[in-house]
């Protein structure tokens, strides 16, 4: 009777195995890891489920105004259930702390237990999470409610209309760009909040055309479909329920390049090209 003889892999063949840079990171994880990513986005989006039956019940009480001919409360309804979205949201943003925790360990080719890590992660970063979120909400609140308010009044006004509506959507687009870059530094360094809050700036400054794409693509497809009527609503909470780690694992890597290019190189050498296989080290 015969043996299989066992290969046994050395340090050099397993780091060799590492992927080379964070592109091949990126298709690694949509090709060996799609049910990690799938539990991260399910893990992630149970914080969000207030906000989405807020959604729901708007969406249910606007229909029933509609078709009862009673527009004139139309606005009320979205006032008081995008006001009811701001705790909601708060609540949301504790996900995304866990949920970014665990994408750091996962481009660091790190183990990871999947429940404990996320627990970790909102444990550490909850009161952060909390004033993103509250943030996050006012801007949304803005854009919708005054964004609303605005359109009401357009046809009086239509130039000065259509300047608050670009301000205020630009205004949001900035904001949730600086809050996403803030969470890819809170899991990486241990700053106080205004001090990352400040540094995000600097970071959008350096990655505004990578991030506005990833962020358009997905935080506004999202927001935009949920805007529309229950059917588009269910389908961009669909989508955010099965997809939302794959923007942010993107959203990792691409800040990951820019911490090794701008502070990892110079201060925290052995954090560059964490996860990559570099023979020169470099990330």
């Amino acid at each position: 009777m015969f043996k299989r003889k066992e290969k046994h892999i050395t340090d050099s063949e397993a780091k060799r195995s590492l992927p080379h840079n964070r592109k091949e990171v990126f298709f690694d994880f949509l090709k060996y890891r799609k049910m990690t990513m799938f539990a991260l986005s399910t893990f992630t989006f149970m914080f969000f489920i207030p906000l989405a039956v807020d959604l729901f019940v708007f969406n249910f009480f606007e229909a029933g105004a509609i078709a009862n001919d009673k527009s004139e409360y139309l606005f009320s309804l979205l006032f008081y259930s995008m006001l009811i979205m701001l705790p909601c949201m708060m609540v949301g943003f504790l996900g995304l702390a866990g949920a970014f925790y665990v994408a750091k360990k996962m481009v660091w080719q790190s183990g990871i237990s999947l429940a404990n890590d996320f627990f970790n992660g909102i444990k550490e970063g909850w009161l952060h999470a909390l004033i993103n979120g509250f943030i996050f909400g006012a801007m949304l609140f803005g854009l919708v409610v005054g964004g609303s308010y605005l359109l009401i009044f357009s046809p009086l006004a239509p130039i000065w209309s259509g300047v608050g509506i670009g301000a205020i959507i630009l205004i949001f687009l900035l904001i949730g760009m600086v809050i996403t870059l803030f969470f890819t530094q809170d899991v990486y360094y241990k700053n106080p909040f205004i001090v990352t809050f400040k540094n995000s700036f600097y970071f959008l400054a350096l990655l505004n055309w990578k991030i506005l794409v990833i962020f358009v693509l997905t935080t506004g497809v999202v927001i935009t479909l949920c805007c529309f009527n229950m059917i588009m609503l269910a389908i961009g909470l669909f989508l955010f329920a099965t997809l939302n780690s794959v923007p942010i694992i993107l959203y990792t890597l691409v800040s990951h390049s820019a911490f090794d290019k701008y502070i990892n190189k110079e201060h925290y050498p052995d954090y560059v090209g964490r996860g990559l296989y570099k023979e020169d080290k470099e990330a």
